[in-house]
């Protein structure tokens, strides 16, 4: 019979792969838009600003939202594992209060602080968001111009 410690690090393991997944799913997701718009665009670019090109901007502009609403979903999937792995690790710490764990830690995240304080306070899920909103953004821009024209 397992203890209480090999119990809450297999749960926490547990957490952190599916934090990984998540990471995975995105990083696909993210390709597959990025991919998808520069196609669309080198298409544009061959065949001009027609009414044609209503085809690739619409479903651009689509595909970019979609892929922000996915990285905010993403975003908020990860948050729930990453927090209930951080409860399952102050279990954990609790049980092994000798090691002294959270002071060891906290030195590091001060000085990690100290060193990176602009991208300390930047979270990488915006900078994911950002991305696909460009793209919706350029898809809009573009479907304007073939409209307008």
């Amino acid at each position: 019979m397992a203890d209480s410690s090999d119990v809450l690090l297999a749960l926490i393991r547990e957490q952190r792969d599916q934090i990984r997944q998540i990471e995975s799913q995105r990083a696909v997701l993210t390709n597959v838009v990025v991919l998808t718009v520069a196609a669309g665009l080198g298409f544009i670019s061959q065949r001009g600003l027609t009414d044609t090109a209503l085809t690739i901007t619409i479903p651009m502009t689509l595909l970019g939202l979609y892929g922000a609403v996915a990285c905010l979903k993403y975003h908020e999937r990860s948050r729930l594992h990453g927090a209930q792995a951080h409860q399952l690790r102050l279990l954990l710490m609790e049980l092994h209060t000798d090691l002294n764990v959270e002071a060891r830690w906290s030195g590091v995240f001060r000085d990690q602080r100290a060193a990176y304080p602009l991208l300390n306070r930047l979270r990488l899920y915006v900078i994911w968001v950002t991305l696909h909103l460009g793209i919706c953004l350029v898809g809009l821009a573009l479907t304007v111009v073939v409209l307008v024209s």
